[in-house]
């Protein structure tokens, strides 16, 4: 019986391609339509780039709430902070140390299941 797939990454990692008209720096953030990566490398518009799925990272946060290990956060890219808030941004992961509601920055792991409200259901 033949493969019906083969590997080829181990997914940590994905080859991106920068469909945009701007250069994608390294450390940015990039919008995956369900989730974010981080861009490993900087990218062109046209080319090709790493983008990390994986991971725990820093972030710039909202500085109007607190954030709980094991929330669900996403990324505002029109502010360019994670958030709490689901409507408008792209799920990035999951808390992974507390943030006092003036804290700047956020640490959140990436590469984890989108958390669904409807899961409880």
């Amino acid at each position: 019986m033949a493969r019906q797939a083969m590997p080829v990454q181990t997914g940590k990692v994905i080859d991106y391609i920068n469909s945009g008209e701007t250069k994608i720096n390294v450390g940015d953030v990039v919008p995956l339509i369900s989730l974010c990566g981080i861009a490993e490398t900087d990218i062109e518009a046209g080319a090709s780039g790493a983008v990390a799925l994986y991971g725990v990272w820093e972030f710039p946060a909202e500085t109007s709430v607190a954030f709980e290990v094991g929330e669900a956060v996403y990324w505002d890219a029109a502010n360019n902070h994670v958030t709490k808030t689901a409507a408008g941004g792209v799920f990035l992961g999951i808390v992974v140390a507390p943030k006092a509601v003036s804290a700047a920055l956020a640490r959140c792991k990436i590469g984890v299941a989108a958390v669904s409200s409807s899961a409880s259901e």
